[in-house]
């Protein structure tokens, strides 16, 4: 059966944040055998049709379908029929599991779900991997759960990731995006009646609990998100981002310095540190502060410069590795040639971290490095503040880097012996 979107922009955004998602926390190869976990529900049906789409975007895993029959109700007969013909038309093999015995009154929901990963880590070959459909509503409702029957911290991290073999590619989308993308294809789900008995704990935080408060903290999910990401960060047991951080903050009355003591990539900490500089600046300040520090961290991640304006006066000016908050106007410096000397790589570098450690000299930085002769490729380097500087320089054809841009430059093995004169742009 072909299945066609009504709004292929919604859907290709959809299938896009869930590959993005995949390729970022590495969660399987575009050529890694998976087995699917298809309840018959929304979520796993959506899921299943992702992976299928996937193919549009290079990834040819091979896939199997695998569905649990709980036999606790009639109703489980027909799920399990709709699953094996959607697999099919997908041309995916599905198995179908059904269990005997089980006791849909005592205990069932914790019973039911470890005879589930049983028979999943039973089903499945040892080159496979596992995908469920757990999705950010379902993390956040058991993150809510726990907190109210259990004082474990790492209750607080919410359903993960990667457990194991067990990957959950849909926790990066809502369950309104998964809503909305299975309306676009029409793509057919039983919901389980289950789902709405009160008698369950999840049910009832789902049906009874959320949405007393979600229309008056409709980014809830939002916040839940970087709170998660950022709780998982502290105890270390994030699948990207550590525990510390490679930057340091330098701080005055108006600015702070955020700065990356080396020349990783490695953004860990970002947010928390973005976060206390503006708390710095607005100790009084109140506003969506997680959402601004996630703002800049995806600047410094695609390269942009900025000037993100935060709350009250407060913007953040952005270059590589380098953040300036502040509350004064866009800061600016005045051409202040001195003779040029003579660097090698390990002495720029030295140079550089005792000039950003001196105390009051940073809220210069990024500073420009004028290069005589300069053997790297030459670029029209922008920059996001010291502009009219910059300007100065390119009328008079000069060679300039800003600071952190000619390190890294510099550092490549290529270039590693190469000796270099400078002189630097700085406004004392």
């Amino acid at each position: 059966m072909y299945y066609q979107s009504r709004d292929t922009n919604y859907t290709n955004r959809f299938i896009g944040q869930v590959r993005r998602f995949i390729e970022e926390y590495s969660l399987f190869t575009p050529d890694e055998d998976v087995v699917i976990a298809v309840s018959g529900g929304i979520d796993s049906m959506v899921l299943l049709f992702v992976l299928h789409e996937l193919r549009n975007y290079g990834y040819s895993n091979k896939v199997r379908v695998i569905h649990i029959n709980h036999g606790t109700r009639s109703g489980q007969i027909e799920e399990a029929k709709l699953v094996e013909q959607f697999s099919l038309s997908l041309n995916y093999e599905c198995v179908i599991e059904e269990f005997k015995n089980l006791n849909p009154h005592k205990n069932f929901e914790y019973r039911a779900r470890l005879k589930r990963y049983e028979a999943l880590y039973d089903l499945a070959q040892k080159n496979e991997k596992i995908l469920l459909a757990h999705h950010i509503d379902d993390s956040f409702e058991w993150t809510m759960l726990q907190s109210l029957r259990s004082s474990s911290i790492e209750g607080l991290i919410g359903i993960p990731v990667v457990n194991d073999r067990v990957i959950r590619p849909f926790m990066s989308v809502t369950k309104a995006q998964i809503e909305k993308f299975a309306t676009c294809y029409d793509l057919p789900y039983i919901e389980d009646p289950t789902n709405e008995s009160m008698k369950y704990e999840r049910n009832y935080i789902r049906h009874q609990v959320i949405p007393a408060f979600e229309k008056r903290y409709n980014k809830y999910l939002k916040h839940y998100v970087y709170r998660h990401n950022e709780i998982a960060r502290r105890l270390g047991v994030h699948l990207l981002h550590r525990s510390s951080s490679h930057f340091k903050t330098y701080r005055s009355e108006d600015s702070v310095l955020i700065f990356g003591k080396d020349l990783s990539n490695d953004y860990s900490g970002i947010e928390q540190l973005v976060i206390e500089a503006v708390k710095h600046l607005h100790p009084n300040g109140r506003g969506a502060l997680a959402l601004q520090a996630q703002k800049i961290r995806q600047a410094l991640e695609d390269h942009k410069l900025g000037p993100l304006n935060l709350v009250k006066n407060i913007k953040a000016y952005i270059d590589y590795n380098a953040i300036l908050i502040t509350a004064q106007q866009e800061p600016s410096l005045r051409l202040q040639f001195r003779d040029y000397k003579t660097f090698s790589y390990d002495e720029f570098h030295s140079y550089l971290y005792e000039w950003i450690d001196r105390e009051g000299s940073y809220l210069d930085f990024p500073f420009i490095v004028v290069v005589k002769s300069s053997p790297f490729k030459k670029r029209n380097i922008v920059v996001s503040f010291n502009v009219s500087a910059v300007e100065e320089l390119r009328s008079r054809g000069a060679e300039y880097y800003p600071a952190l841009k000619l390190l890294r430059e510099w550092s490549k093995k290529r270039n590693r012996h190469k000796v270099l004169r400078l002189n630097f742009l700085t406004d004392i």
